[in-house]
């Protein structure tokens, strides 16, 4: 009996060791496999502050249009958000699938810090390839705290698109591990909540209802909290609520967004 009752009261340090050493695997999912430039795209490469390169792709719409930055979630690469692309570029806008660290070929380890780092260049890349255009962003999922962290503060960012975000990682790590101390373990906190007083620009944000891994109520919470916010709930549980939407309500409201900057 003593045995097992140690067992028992060791089991939470087990966990708590596994998640400080393991978290960068529950967190990051990405696929290795170099992104191509689908027909209308154009695979191009930047240089990090670190002197990290990274592959992007870009499909540009007609001089002076707007420009959407797009940043995708924690798994998959830029590629498979191709199709969303397309939708964008079909409106006539121009679009930068951006890609991380660690993912689709690209060099390096995955890292909160280090996606700030390569978001930034990749702005810089932007508003340099772009002069002129309106620039847009749009973070998916785990990308949503990439984009709060990139636009708080930029007078330039015109709007935002945050499509099945949470308030934080540390609070979704509470609710998954409510026996751990998660908020004293984690490395990359990715936080929203905080970031978004101070973001000036107007922000849509677009949630599932049933969605079990970023729940609505986070974006409730963050769109309470921005200056300028819409928030649309979709039905169903779909993650990301605007890629895998069934019915495209979600992409026709992000349109009907992003058709205010034109």
């Amino acid at each position: 009996m003593l045995t097992i009752l140690a067992l028992l009261a060791a089991l939470p340090m087990l966990l708590g060791c596994m998640l400080w050493l393991g978290q960068e695997r529950l967190i990051f999912l990405p696929d290795a496999r170099p992104i191509a430039a689908p027909p209308g795209w154009e695979k191009a490469s930047l240089r990090s502050a670190d002197g990290t390169d990274l592959a992007l792709l870009v499909a540009r719409g007609p001089p002076g249009r707007p420009v959407v930055l797009h940043f995708h979630g924690n798994g998959g690469n830029a590629e498979d958000r191709a199709d969303l692309g397309n939708a964008l570029k079909n409106a006539g806008l121009s679009i930068v699938l951006g890609e991380y660290r660690g993912y689709a070929g690209n060099p390096g380890q995955p890292g909160e810090a280090a996606f700030a780092a390569d978001a930034a260049a990749m702005l810089a890349w932007v508003r340099q390839s772009f002069p002129g255009a309106r620039l847009l962003l749009w973070g998916e999922s785990l990308g949503t705290a990439v984009v709060t962290r990139l636009a708080a503060g930029q007078d330039d960012v015109a709007g935002i698109i945050l499509e099945s975000p949470f308030t934080s990682v540390a609070d979704l790590a509470a609710a998954t591990y409510p026996w751990l101390p998660t908020g004293l373990l984690l490395r990359h906190r990715f936080e929203n909540l905080p970031r978004m007083p101070a973001i000036a620009a107007p922000v849509l944000v677009v949630a599932s209802a049933g969605d079990r891994l970023t729940p609505p109520d986070h974006a409730r919470r963050l769109a309470e909290a921005a200056p300028d916010a819409r928030l649309i709930i979709l039905p169903g549980a779909a993650h990301p609520a605007i890629l895998n939407d069934p019915t495209g309500a979600g992409l026709r409201a992000a349109m009907e967004f992003l058709a205010r900057f034109e």
